[in-house]
């Protein structure tokens, strides 16, 4: 049985990501003696001669597709990446009779429609790195008689991976690591899986499950190594919260640190779980910059969305990072259930008080079906429940809705550290591939002063 892996995702901002996903998938297939090759079209000229060249001279029985998002979720700006990804499916038809099977965490979000909309053969939910083992062997015995088999997926994943140490480090061989180091400043390691937090609107304990799965730090920093000798020495943590818990945080910075790894990262983190200790073990490990999913900075709005922290949490957090000289984002959510343009103003007051090194804010928020925030925009007649998830569906509050754009676009112009991805404000593709060109590495909001130079240049 041969398998082409395809990764589709083409997106480049704020920067092109490396398929950990599929690079977990290829790090099973190898380890079971699977027969293998990975197209990924970030970098192809022409998707549709690659995919061609790929078919016709590996030949295989199987074409599976990773698919990390359905669309941008920005708004206004929005994008939908679906009919790329139909696109792509339609040429694997062209050129193979195998079987097209997708996968990847934003296939998961609505894997019945995403399967039917775009035609495919099978799809698997949630972790792949064993279910995909299995279809596989299942499928070895009905080599021939592929048309008698009931295509299909599952409504949610199934099943979640208890012991992720019994992984195989994701193989990042069959994959352009100089071309993801050089266009997208970083590469990208996965300490954890799971989210036990409540946050309305997230999708992570739908993908991922509430129950945190953690990685042996010793395994972790394994792979930190290997990522090195493909020359990748600035990583992001993609967790979605890298500091909880926090000994196991602590124990990854240690680990880091006694084996002298001569690395820079960053990460996502919660700023209810930020201690002097941790950001002080997070600087001697090579941290250079944390993103706080703080959505808001008014009491009333962090209930609202869910969020397990408060503005005290908020400013606390923000002045350990001052202190020590780390460097700090706040990412934020205007427009949930409850906004008004009294709680934007207080929230944007707050956080400018808090002097991060750059904001990153969205509008809108992108709603996605079995989250409480859908529940939410039923109940208040914003969708139906019918509703088609995979067209835009964002929820904005009545009360901003016609205010919060024309606000937004004069605030912008006092605030050049602030990014606001739906409105193409302080961050664009050209701005991007600037910044990258002078080898500027990491996340682009800890640059934004470069940035500025730049846009102003």
């Amino acid at each position: 049985m041969k398998v082409l892996l395809v990764s589709p995702n083409v997106e480049s901002l704020p920067d092109p990501v490396f398929p950990l996903g599929l690079a977990y998938i290829t790090a099973s297939l190898e380890k079971n003696r699977i027969q293998y090759q990975v197209l990924d079209l970030c970098f192809v000229q022409d998707y549709e001669v690659a995919i061609e060249s790929a078919i016709t001279s590996f030949q295989p029985d199987i074409i599976g597709l990773s698919l990390r998002n359905l669309d941008n979720v920005s708004y206004p700006h929005y994008i939908s990446y679906l009919p790329f990804y139909r696109k792509v499916v339609q040429t694997v038809r062209r050129q193979s009779q195998g079987l097209i099977v997708i996968g990847g965490s934003g296939f998961s979000l609505m894997p019945g429609a995403v399967l039917e909309y775009l035609g495919a053969d099978f799809g698997i939910p949630g972790e792949g790195e064993l279910s995909f083992i299995r279809l596989i062997n299942d499928l070895e015995g009905k080599k021939g008689t592929y048309g008698s088999l009931r295509s299909g997926t599952a409504d949610r994943p199934t099943e979640s991976i208890e012991d992720l140490n019994a992984l195989p480090i994701p193989d990042r061989s069959g994959f352009d690591n100089d071309a993801y180091l050089r266009r997208g400043g970083m590469g990208n390691i996965q300490t954890k899986r799971g989210c036990p937090f409540t946050c309305i609107y997230c999708t992570y304990p739908l993908i991922e499950g509430g129950k945190v799965r953690l990685r042996n730090p010793r395994f972790i920093c394994d792979e930190i190594e290997g990522m090195l000798g493909y020359g990748i020495d600035n990583l992001f943590f993609v967790d979605n919260t890298f500091n909880y818990p926090i000994d196991h945080a602590q124990a990854i910075c240690k680990e880091i640190i006694s084996r002298k790894l001569p690395v820079k990262w960053s990460c996502y983190a919660n700023p209810r779980f930020v201690t002097p200790e941790l950001i002080e073990l997070m600087l001697a490990s090579g941290c250079t910059g944390l993103e706080f999913g703080s959505d808001a900075a008014n009491e009333t709005m962090l209930v609202n969305l869910g969020k397990n922290f408060t503005v005290k949490d908020l400013r606390k957090a923000s002045a350990i990072c001052q202190k020590s000289g780390i460097s700090f984002c706040h990412n934020l959510l205007l427009g949930g259930p409850g906004e008004t343009m009294e709680t934007v103003h207080q929230t944007l007051d707050a956080i400018s008080n808090m002097s991060p090194t750059a904001v990153i804010c969205m509008i809108g928020i992108r709603v996605f079906p079995e989250t409480r925030l859908s529940l939410i925009a039923t109940e208040e007649g914003m969708i139906g429940p019918e509703e088609d998830f995979l067209e835009k569906v964002f929820y904005l509050s009545p009360a901003i809705e016609d205010e919060i754009l024309p606000f937004i676009e004069g605030f912008s112009k006092q605030n050049p550290t602030w990014i606001f991805p739906g409105l193409n404000i302080n961050i664009t593709v050209e701005l991007q591939k600037k910044l990258r060109r002078f080898g500027i590495k990491g996340p682009l909001w800890e640059h934004m002063k470069i940035g500025e130079r730049f846009r102003k240049g």
